[in-house]
């Protein structure tokens, strides 16, 4: 190869190869370097001398007692980079692995709000409920009709015999038409007497336990009771005023009331006999019954408010159940069957064949 003059360099495959320049010019080593390294580079390893083509080493000796230059084998190959350069091989880039990101949980849905609560039922809505009960309009018109002829008749005592045969067939109507199941379980509460098919002193849990001392049973009991009523002791606006009954199945009690007022006026001068008598008994509904029967045992009598004798009356108890259990041998215990209910009416049976009718009203409808 032709070198640049004015040197002459010659390669030298040996680890201290030495060239002497013919001249003293000076180049700079990188010029050199950068002059050669090309030409060296660019031929083939076939083509090169034999001393080239495995070198150890290259040395430049300048010729000017400076120190030669060596040159390596991977020195010419980074210089010659440019001229020679292998095709760069790129190295597939590695895929980082996707990031999965936690899924963002959505809102719940919110439970729907509940819905507004129904209106009240209009006055009108609330009249078509109400007749739904098909019998409510029948009894209602009955019921009138019973307490008009009641009242007509003086609670049943001065009817006619077809004015009672009517009242009694209103009461058999209304019998069976009962809107109450079990009507011996709600009678609570306090009640006024206003038909007896009766005396109407007879509607005293006294006389019913009476009646079923007597050996004579129901029917001396029945004539005792039709000849007192019938004594002129009544005086002239009749001898009872209000007939009430109290009842409490919680506390099994049973208080019956009876205003009196005899010989009233005395002797046309002074005023008669008055006061209330008062009768307790024991009251239970029949266990093994529909619900529609009391057991009723007398327990005591007592006359209070009494116009004559008044505190000395009021203070003497009369022990009934004692009495009659002497005479007959063991407690008594008469039955009465509630045959109808309702919040204002009760109509109860007593007597062996159920014929002794009492009705009553609540006494706040009346007061």
């Amino acid at each position: 190869n032709t070198r640049p003059a004015p040197h002459r360099m010659a390669l030298v495959a040996s680890t201290r190869a030495h060239v002497r320049p013919s001249a003293p010019s000076r180049v700079s080593i990188s010029t050199r370097r950068a002059a050669i390294a090309p030409a060296i580079a660019a031929k083939p390893r076939s083509a090169r001398p034999a001393s080239l083509v495995a070198p150890r080493a290259l040395s430049i000796d300048e010729g000017d007692g400076s120190e030669p230059m060596t040159y390596t084998k991977e020195d010419l190959m980074k210089e010659t980079s440019g001229a020679a350069s292998k095709p760069e091989v790129v190295s597939p880039k590695k895929e980082e692995p996707k990031k999965v990101e936690p899924k963002k949980e959505e809102p719940k849905a919110e439970a729907p709000a509940p819905p507004p609560p129904a209106p009240a039922p209009s006055a009108w809505e609330s009249e078509e409920e109400e007749e739904e009960d098909p019998d409510a309009e029948e009894r209602s018109r009955l019921i009138r009709k019973l307490l008009g002829l009641a009242a007509a008749s003086s609670r049943g005592q001065q009817a006619s015999r077809d004015a009672k045969a009517t009242m009694e067939d209103i009461i058999t109507e209304l019998e069976f038409m009962n809107p109450t199941e079990e009507p011996a379980r709600k009678i609570n509460g306090e009640w006024a007497l206003v038909y007896a098919s009766v005396e109407a002193f007879r509607s005293s849990p006294f006389f019913w336990g009476f009646q079923k001392m007597l050996p004579g049973g129901e029917d001396l009991a029945s004539q005792l009771f039709k000849f007192t009523a019938g004594l002129p002791v009544a005086g002239t606006r009749g001898p009872f005023g209000v007939i009430s009954q109290t009842v409490s199945l919680e506390s099994e009690e049973m208080v019956s009331e009876v205003e009196m007022k005899i010989f009233d006026p005395f002797f046309a001068v002074a005023s008669g006999v008055a006061g209330t008598v008062v009768s307790t008994a024991n009251v239970t509904v029949k266990p093994d019954g529909a619900g529609d029967t009391l057991l009723v045992t007398p327990r005591t009598t007592r006359v209070r408010n009494s116009n004559v004798g008044g505190a000395i009356l009021d203070q003497i108890v009369v022990p009934t159940s004692e009495l009659m259990s002497s005479v007959a041998g063991g407690a008594v215990e008469a039955e009465a069957a509630v045959t109808y209910v309702d919040d204002a009416v009760r109509i109860v049976r007593v007597g062996k064949d159920l014929d002794q009718i009492f009705v009553y009203t609540k006494m706040a409808d009346i007061m």
